[in-house]
């Protein structure tokens, strides 16, 4: 009997939370790399093929990082111009990837503007060609636009014009848009078999074919952050707002248009974006429309542009991804209160949260030790880079884990589960315990 009693009382602990724990996200931390200057852009990328990780950055100071996955430098390239963008892939189909970097102009005076320039370097950073052109560089793509076999070279740039470059980067030809590039690629909208080229200029989107013909456009006045490709190449934008009552750009509009530029629907939102991310956060096998705004709004739409969920930070948003982690969704966010916040995506608990001395504006996710587990890197503009490594298991009590995020402004939709305070479940749990005490006190 009294064996009876004490298995009663184990489960009357652990069903109302006494002793209850719950397993958390931790990361070890570390800075890996101190610059002179603000870490701009951060990602990694196996290089050489040898199944380590080479983490690759540029910072504010025109230098190029190439660092091993423990913050050892490898090499690093230094430009008279600030670079710009990034891209990895493998070029020429081998074992190894190939970096292609851009850079911004420099303009010293009305008459006096260097190129910018183009970057093509092998995983040990030796130069295969560079490539001048008069605008700062905004987009790049590499492929077969002509079916002819070979890659050629794509380049969106913020002089009004879109450049092509053949296999051995002579310009074949370029289209003017008199607009800022800010996006060029080369895809089968039609699955078809043959490449087209895909340009939004300021947010004007054109389809031209390999020989830059023009083919098909969509035009608006809003101007475009972000862009994305479903499944089905439907394009999502992620623009600043026109409005034709003001004729200025405020809030936000994200949009569709299928693979032949009809429009499929739109959302419009006051919050100002800056940033955003694609990803199936609701695990239904279609991608979700994330998007970050200037003073820490989060908003969450389906795949067909309807309002799903909103969660609120403290401050802007430099960056936003997603991840998944042991059948658990999370959002990670880079803001401007120094701090890197990973949030549960169901409960909106905010279950990690890290802080530089710096704004977080660029972060890559990635398991850089292959450990099963994803890793976050950080560039920070106190100038460090900082590495952390998930720990394989944490376990934490509720009660210090009840951090949330701010809940949704009183016009949006409840999306929020309901539960028992902790302190409430404990207080039963406590009565009940005591309620078995004098049960067997009685007994006796």
């Amino acid at each position: 009997m009294k064996f009876k009693l004490m298995s009663i009382i184990t489960l009357l602990i652990f069903s109302f939370g006494m002793i209850s724990s719950v397993m958390a996200i931790e990361f070890e931390s570390s800075i890996i790399h101190k610059d002179e200057f603000d870490i701009l852009e951060i990602m990694a990328n196996d290089l050489d093929g040898d199944g380590n990780y080479e983490i690759l950055a540029y910072t504010a100071g025109k230098k190029f990082l190439c660092l091993d996955d423990k913050g050892n430098s490898k090499w690093t390239l230094e430009s008279n111009n600030s670079f710009s963008m990034i891209k990895v892939m493998d070029i020429y189909g081998s074992a190894e990837n190939e970096i292609i970097l851009g850079t911004e102009n420099r303009v010293i005076s009305k008459n006096e503007i260097f190129n910018a320039l183009i970057y093509i370097l092998d995983n040990n950073g030796k130069e295969i060609a560079i490539i001048p052109i008069l605008g700062s560089v905004l987009d790049i793509d590499i492929g077969d636009v002509d079916s002819n076999g070979t890659f050629e070279t794509l380049v969106g740039a913020d002089d009004g014009n879109v450049y092509l470059f053949d296999d051995k980067l002579n310009l074949l030809w370029n289209y003017k848009t008199k607009g800022y590039n800010f996006r060029t690629l080369i895809v089968d909208l039609n699955d078809d078999g043959i490449n087209e080229v895909m340009v939004v200029s300021w947010d004007n989107t054109y389809i031209l074919d390999g020989a830059g013909k023009l083919t098909k456009s969509y035009e608006t006045n809003h101007i475009l952050r972000d862009l994305y490709l479903d499944k089905y190449n439907n394009m999502i934008h992620v623009s600043r707002w026109f409005r034709e009552d003001t004729q200025t750009w405020k809030g936000t509009v994200v949009y569709s248009l299928n693979r032949n530029l009809g429009q499929m629907w739109e959302f419009r939102t006051e919050a100002e974006s800056s940033a955003s991310t694609f990803f199936d956060i609701n695990n239904d096998g279609k991608e979700e429309l994330i998007l970050a705004g200037t003073k820490g709004e989060i908003i969450v739409l389906d795949s067909k542009g309807i309002y799903l969920k909103r969660f609120d930070l403290p401050d802007r948003i430099f960056k936003i991804e997603a991840m998944k982690e042991e059948d658990k969704n999370y959002l990670i966010a880079g803001c401007k209160d120094n701090t890197l916040y990973i949030i549960d995506y169901n409960t909106g608990d905010i279950k990690y949260s890290f802080q530089t001395h710096g704004w977080i504006e660029t972060f890559f996710i990635k398991d850089i030790n292959k450990d099963g587990k994803l890793d976050i890197l950080i560039g920070s503009n106190d100038n460090n880079i900082y590495r952390l490594l998930q720990k394989k298991e944490a376990i934490i009590l509720p009660e210090n884990n009840t951090t949330t995020v701010d809940k949704p402004e009183a016009e949006q939709p409840n999306n929020g589960n309901k539960n028992v305070p902790f302190e409430e479940v404990g207080i039963l749990g406590g009565t009940l315990l005591g309620s078995v005490y004098l049960l067997m006190r009685k007994r006796k």
